[in-house]
């Protein structure tokens, strides 16, 4: 890895949300949860800027004051194209590598980031990501993480060469859905929920925080760990779950 390559985390936020409106500064063990996500996300050794990429909703204004007063960088663009929004945030910011993370997924992890991020510089990729369900298309007999620890990795060329070749308006809401579904264009390749993740071999579970039950999970989650270790890992999550059955409960049909 280049020792002067930006490497910018690229946080895809809004407060909109038909299940769970307002989710992004909700509070989550004494702080906003995007605050909580930006945490784990400076503990990386890799990432060393931090943009936060909202829509330009009124809504919105408070996702951009609260980075005003925090010192994040924030960009403004369209709430329905997504894949744009990131590229033209990308852009701005003159990034030359992307971490895109979902604003709504505050148990991502830095141990997550420089894995990808490794295996993205060591192997010359477009695309690098962990591997969840949300890959469909992708060797069934792959281990895959629970839905909500999701990091992806790309350069800004693999985003504006994206951006340049669809129009379909499920790619452009589903930012990296086109690069994932055309191997013979990007070369891409993923992290498995293997070895050190042996543990968070877990596609059934999910810690997005897409509606309020999510919300009161992650809280407990934090609860629970975050004592121990302000920045816990996927393991330690995995472990907390599975030693407290109440959770599953809390889960529900998520």
């Amino acid at each position: 890895m280049k020792s002067n390559e930006k490497i910018t985390a690229l946080i895809a936020a809004r407060m909109g949300s038909s299940r769970f409106p307002g989710k992004t500064l909700e509070d989550l063990h004494g702080m906003p949860m995007l605050s909580q996500l930006i945490e784990r996300i400076k503990a990386s050794n890799y990432v060393n800027d931090l943009v936060v990429a909202t829509t330009d909703l009124n809504q919105d204004n408070d996702i951009e004051e609260w980075c005003k007063q925090n010192e994040i960088g924030c960009y403004r663009g369209s709430a329905d194209d997504v894949l744009g929004r990131l590229t033209s945030a990308a852009k701005h910011f003159n990034c030359s590598t992307v971490v895109e993370v979902l604003g709504d997924n505050p148990l991502v992890h830095c141990e997550l980031i420089d894995s990808c991020l490794i295996k993205y510089f060591s192997g010359d990729y477009d695309y690098v990501a962990t591997l969840t369900d949300e890959y469909p298309k992708v060797d069934i007999s792959l281990k895959r993480f629970p839905i909500g620890v999701r990091v992806q990795v790309m350069s800004l060329e693999t985003l504006k060469k994206c951006s340049k070749l669809t129009s379909e308006e499920r790619h452009r809401e589903h930012a990296t859905s086109f690069i994932a579904e055309n191997p013979k264009i990007f070369k891409t390749s993923f992290i498995e929920a293997k070895g050190k993740f042996e543990l968070c071999n877990r596609p059934e579970l999910t810690f997005a925080v897409n509606e309020k039950k999510n919300l009161n999970l992650v809280r407990e989650i934090f609860s629970m760990c975050y004592k121990d270790n302000k920045n816990f890992n996927l393991n330690d999550i995995i472990t907390a779950f599975d030693n407290n059955p109440h959770l599953k409960v809390d889960m529900g049909n998520s």
